[in-house]
């Protein structure tokens, strides 16, 4: 390592970046990154004292920089969406130290990152990583990929090309064909007021083209804004335009309103769908983006967002950037990133006929067969919009989940994600429900119980469907319904269900699918801009007979919150949901009455309960007209918590709902009082 200096100045001239492995002990690895680091160094994970580091899930302010060393600390968590979006932070010349533990323990290592995908941190003990072992021999296989092992000689720095790398910006500012072409359409985009879309892998120059457009259009008379999820995201777009841009947030640039001719918008994938449409709507807009989906957010934007702008204004356009503008074509590195997270999976073209056949895959079946991998995980990415690295690594990890796939000719057309659910301790369920504890995953009982008041939902054992995916060139065959035939008869739980944002397409296939809704989220995504709906389908007879008393109760909710809460929502929307008549249960009431009045329920969920009981029951000691008054108001259809603490001059929302479960602890005969059925 003694002609390291002069290596990584040759590095800089041709335009590469390299991968070094620091594999040892934590602390050797952390003295060894310390030395090789240099001073324009970002350090994600656990750092020695007196260095600055990143959390890996919360790298956002991050992402409009450029860094010479990324410092990623495995030891703290190999986090795989933080991990691919950093290293597209690292420019010419650059160098990524990945700290880990010896290769061939690694994958035993406890990682804390495994935390992510287990219901409860236990279930993460001992667990073999699959992900990690892959990722592992991905490096191996990778011969531009350095290896430095604790108690070994460090590295022979391998001979470098000589070819350097022509980095020169023309008059315009540009580095190379693609940017001009790219600026040109900016430009003309901007005199047309014509919506633009610039899409590219990160490192591709968006955000500087941003801002050298942005200066041609100021000195032109044009007044220009910038918006982006952060400020730090502005950075480059900010230097590129000699700093005459200044930043302003989305919301408070929807809440003023400042007139411009031109809103230039940066990594808008990371902004909420319905926040970049009502930008599109008052605005014309030049929108900047990653679609590669490292942060889960960047297909949302090309499968949700560019449809919608499409028929919002029909005349948009799109440019696409491919060559690198932060390094040279010929980097290893961005190849390397892709295969360790499969960012280039690309499921094959299905086959136009044959016979459907399904089956289920197991997790070593995944890890022995990488192709099977690549296709499955394609197909996930291709038909989904939030997938990100992290569902690879919850493929291949996460315990507890089931892989089922419809398949032609042994290529797969459709995939089914389901995890298992339910049958949680007595004691669990109960805290639960009285809002006392909220345990990691078991996403179905656990809003059964907290948010429709269900006591009994935890009781019970469910496989949540949490993805169906068709190939695009398969849908509207009937595929997704046959494989929810498929799987509804391999039983193995009491109920199958399902959440999701609740379309009124969706909700229309599930239930000719004969799944039912047993709960509607009253605030809607912010990156789909939907409210989630939970479905149910039976499949014990102990379900059987529980699920009509649940659908009632839903109901009987439901209409209270149309009133209010959802009144937004369209006609079409409620003419799409298929609900049973109201059957509220009044003992149940009674029940979710005393939790909020004496544990720790929710007075959104309960809002509706809460109002009947008042309705229908005589305080056991009388309310003064206050009381009486902040009851109303608090339980009426739309009724915040934040909006009546303003009307009557409480200091806060939790004022407002701790007076409010004083007030109804009137209707019960102490504290002490067992809560009902109990």
């Amino acid at each position: 390592m003694t002609d390291w200096p002069r290596w990584r100045r040759h590095l800089q001239q041709i335009g590469e970046r390299r991968l070094l492995i620091l594999s040892g002990s934590e602390a050797w690895a952390m003295a060894r990154a310390v030395t090789l680091g240099g001073e324009n160094r970002l350090w994600v994970g656990q750092a020695p004292p007196g260095l600055e580091s990143q959390a890996a899930g919360k790298i956002q302010r991050c992402l409009g920089r450029e860094y010479d060393t990324l410092v990623y600390n495995a030891y703290s968590g190999l986090h795989p969406d933080a991990f691919g979006a950093l290293l597209g932070t690292v420019t010419a010349g650059g160098l990524v130290l990945l700290l880990c533990p010896p290769l061939a323990d690694w994958p035993g290592y406890a990682d804390p990152d495994l935390a992510r995908y287990v219901a409860q941190p236990e279930q993460a003990a001992g667990l073999e990583s699959r992900f990690i072992r892959r990722f592992v021999s991905l490096l191996r296989q990778d011969p531009q990929v350095l290896l430095w092992q604790q108690g070994s000689r460090p590295p022979a720095l391998p001979a470098l090309p000589d070819t350097p790398w022509q980095r020169r910006r023309d008059r315009h500012g540009c580095l190379n064909q693609e940017q001009r072409q790219a600026l040109a359409r900016v430009l003309r985009a901007a005199r047309r007021r014509q919506p633009l879309v610039l899409t590219a892998d990160r490192g591709r120059g968006k955000s500087s083209l941003l801002g050298l457009a942005a200066a041609r259009l100021l000195d032109a008379g044009y007044r220009v804004l910038l918006t982006a999820p952060s400020p730090a995201a502005t950075a480059r777009a900010l230097e590129h335009s000699s700093q005459r841009l200044s930043f302003i947030a989305p919301d408070a640039l929807l809440a003023r309103l400042p007139p411009a001719d031109l809103l230039l918008v940066d990594e808008a994938a990371a902004i909420p769908t319905p926040m970049l449409l009502n930008l599109a709507r008052r605005y014309c807009c030049i929108f900047a983006s990653t679609e590669h989906g490292y942060e889960g957010t960047g297909l949302g934007f090309q499968l949700k967002f560019q449809p919608a702008l499409a028929r919002l204004a029909p005349n948009w356009q799109k440019y696409h950037l491919d060559t690198p503008a932060r390094w040279s074509p010929r980097d290893p590195l961005e190849p390397l990133v892709f295969r360790l997270l499969a960012l280039d999976a690309d499921p094959p073209a299905p086959p136009v006929g044959g016979v459907l056949n399904f089956r289920y895959v197991c997790r070593q079946q995944l890890e022995d067969d990488d192709l099977l991998l690549q296709q499955v995980f394609g197909l996930l990415t291709l038909a989904h919009y939030q997938t990100r690295p992290s569902d690879l690594r919850q493929l291949l990890d996460a315990p507890g989940l089931t892989l089922a796939l419809a398949c032609r000719e042994q290529t797969p057309v459709a995939a089914a994600l389901l995890v298992r659910e339910g049958k949680l301790d007595p004691a669990l369920g109960q805290a639960v429900w009285r809002g006392q504890r909220r345990p990691r995953g078991h996403l179905l009982p656990q809003s059964l119980a907290f948010h429709g008041g269900f006591r009994e939902a935890g009781d019970f054992s469910y496989r949540r469907i949490m993805r169906i995916v068709v190939h695009p060139h398969c849908q509207q065959q009937g595929i997704g319904s046959r494989l929810l035939s498929w799987l509804k008869q391999q039983g193995g739980a009491d109920f199958l269900g399902t959440s999701f944002g609740a379309s009124p397409d969706l909700l229309r296939f599930w239930q000719h699918n004969d799944f039912r809704a047993v709960r509607v989220g009253l605030v809607a995504d912010t990156v789909s801009g939907l409210h989630a709906a939970m479905m149910l389908w039976p499949c014990s007879r102990p379900a059987h007979r529980v699920l009509p008393a649940w659908r009632g109760q839903f109901s009987a909710n439901l209409a209270y919150y149309r009133e209010g809460l959802l009144q937004a929502l369209p006609e079409a929307w409620w003419q799409s949901l298929q609900l049973c008549p109201p059957l509220p249960m009044p003992a149940l009431d009674t029940a979710i009455a005393w939790g909020f009045a004496f544990a720790q329920r929710d007075l959104m969920a309960d809002q509706a309960v809460l109002a009947r009981v008042a309705l229908a029951a005589t305080p056991l000691t009388p309310l003064d007209g206050k009381q009486q008054a902040l009851l109303h108001a608090l339980l009426s259809p739309g009724a915040t918590p934040v909006g009546v603490a303003a009307d009557y001059g409480l200091p806060g929302q939790k004022a407002a709902v701790r007076q409010l479960r004083t007030i109804i602890q009137h209707f019960f005969p102490c504290p002490h009082t067992p809560c009902p059925d109990c």
